[in-house]
């Protein structure tokens, strides 16, 4: 038998259903506070997790981006894509080669008599051209290929220096940790077709760029194992104090749950602008020469892409659970949607489990702000998504025992009109 159903005061589809909740002791756009103080411990750890939220992002990003030998060669192919960064490389290119190879005598081998004695001022205009010339060898899959390995090996190697996990064959002692670009050299010399011989006698250190010395060793090292404990402790206390937060709000969690919610949305708005702030603030101290300023601005940009998309996986997902908060409320709409999903979320527990696994493995896929890439916040996420879908299901349950699919349908006909009169009885 059918419930009667009839149009409320707001004019939402209402049941004549004792099980349809009328009062809301969790919701919170309705409950007001209970007594004095009762907000103010909640609201204080929100407040402090909210700030090291922004904290945390930080250093998680610098050690991300600074420790990931993966993460690092991603990015060091993204600003060889930017024309900016790559005209640099090649100017850096260029300059290496008519340091170690005397560019004028090889001019001049190509020269007739009469015109050898313009081998050097030809050589100097030729300098621009091979930069352009360069920088469209930049463009090509080889020298990429090239520039990968490059950073893939000198990062590694420093990585691997600064955890005190020195690889076999590699001294600390008296050297210094570089950036090998002497292949690049090579390439963009047999472009010009220089000859092998010349190329032969290149000197070992061609193209290489000092990333650190052996003395700073000791510093880095402690840095590092800084930005190592930091990433996950601050983490840990983030979400703890979150979960206090709520904790402590017995009887009406709902309030506090959205406030967390908030706290993401102001920690990734935070990251957002500081960002920006402090990439156009060091550029603009640091960089004298206003004419490089643009390409350092690029470089800047790029390089902090991942805090970019780390403060927006915070907005997006304290928007998820200020959405949720209010699924779980009791307006009108919150109660429609429940309602509409109770028939998928009544089903049988392997059922729901299954649909919650496919969701989880699209998070894991997306992976926003790079979360599943750190056991400690995927194991976190998914918790909190599985303890969603169960908190959910528990609620359409007991408001909606009895809710078909058939009963869905009815209600979309009568709200859209395309059935019998809203007030007629079913």
């Amino acid at each position: 038998m059918r419930r009667a159903r009839r149009v409320n005061s707001r004019g939402v589809f209402a049941y004549d259903d004792p099980m349809t909740p009328t009062a809301a002791s969790e919701d919170p756009d309705s409950q007001g506070t209970s007594g004095p103080g009762r907000t103010e411990w909640p609201t204080i750890l929100i407040a402090v997790a909210t700030v090291l939220t922004v904290v945390a992002t930080f250093t998680t990003w610098v050690r991300v981006q600074a420790l990931d030998t993966e993460e690092w060669v991603r990015l060091s192919s993204e600003l060889l894509e930017e024309p900016e960064i790559r005209g640099e490389v090649a100017a850096f290119l260029v300059d290496e080669m008519y340091q170690e190879v005397d560019v004028a005598t090889q001019v001049e081998g190509f020269l007739p008599e009469s015109l050898q004695g313009l081998a050097g001022p030809m050589s100097a205009a030729l300098r621009g051209p091979a930069i352009d010339a360069v920088d469209r060898l930049l463009d090509t899959a080889p020298v990429r290929a090239g520039w990968a390995r490059a950073n893939e090996t000198a990062h590694g190697t420093a990585v691997a220096i600064l955890r005190d996990d020195t690889p076999p064959g590699v001294s600390t002692a008296d050297g210094a940790v570089t950036l090998d670009l002497g292949e690049l050299v090579v390439l963009v010399a047999e472009d010009f077709g220089f000859s092998a011989d010349l190329l032969d006698d290149l000197p070992d250190d061609t193209g290489r760029i000092v990333i650190f010395e052996s003395d700073e060793l000791d510093q880095a090292q402690a840095t590092v194992r800084v930005l190592d404990f930091l990433s996950w402790f601050l983490f840990l206390i983030v979400v703890g104090l979150f979960a206090l937060a709520v904790y402590l709000a017995y009887g009406r969690r709902l309030i506090p749950l959205r406030s967390v919610g908030l706290g993401l949305l102001v920690a990734g708005v935070s990251v957002l602008i500081l960002r920006r702030l402090t990439v156009a603030g060091l550029v603009g101290s640091v960089v004298e020469d206003s004419a490089r300023r643009p390409v350092a601005e690029v470089g800047a940009f790029v390089s902090t892409g991942l805090l970019r998309q780390m403060g927006w996986a915070q907005v997006f997902y304290g928007l998820l659970i200020v959405g949720f908060v209010a699924l779980l409320g009791h307006r009108p709409f919150a109660v429609a949607v429940r309602r509409t999903l109770s028939p998928a979320l009544s089903t049988s527990p392997s059922s729901v489990a299954g649909a919650t696994i496919v969701l989880l493995l699209l998070l894991v896929w997306w992976s926003p702000g790079r979360a599943f890439n750190s056991w400690v916040t995927g194991i976190t996420l998914v918790s909190l998504v599985a303890g969603a879908v169960v908190g959910l299901r528990r609620q359409v349950l007991t408001e909606f025992p009895d809710h078909t699919f058939d009963d869905v349908l009815d209600d979309a006909r009568h709200r859209f009109k395309l059935g019998a009169s809203p007030s007629e009885d079913a």
